[in-house]
């Protein structure tokens, strides 16, 4: 049975031991099936990582267009993804911002996927 590959948490919050905790806590709230305790967890292990502060705020600057964009006509996946992906290098050229292209990758596929054809 084949599927995606999902990004590992390092590449987002970064590794470091302090984290090794709130990583923890947070896997086992997931265990758990509980909203509130994954939520809380999630948001917990989040705000005690720099790097993943700084990936959120980078994420953000795609916000405008994808409120810009998701209530278009239906266009393929793929032509979703390209649209992205060609705007994200324009904010990042525009921003100077540097970002990995796992981040790259994460980031482009999740405004892609929220886009949804259209679809309202």
């Amino acid at each position: 049975m084949g599927g995606r590959k999902s990004a590992r948490i390092e590449k987002i919050v970064g590794k470091s031991d302090y984290l090794k905790q709130d990583k923890k806590r947070f896997l086992d709230a997931i265990q758990s099936e509980n909203p509130k305790k994954i939520v809380s967890s999630a948001v917990e292990f989040l705000t005690s990582s720099n790097e993943a502060i700084n990936n959120i705020s980078k994420a953000t600057k795609l916000l405008d267009f994808i409120n810009e964009t998701k209530n278009r006509k239906e266009t393929s996946y793929n032509e979703r993804k390209e649209e992205v992906s060609k705007k994200w290098a324009e904010i990042k050229k525009k921003e100077s911002l540097s970002t990995s292209s796992e981040i790259d990758k994460i980031f482009i596929e999740s405004a892609t996927k929220v886009i949804r054809r259209g679809k309202k």
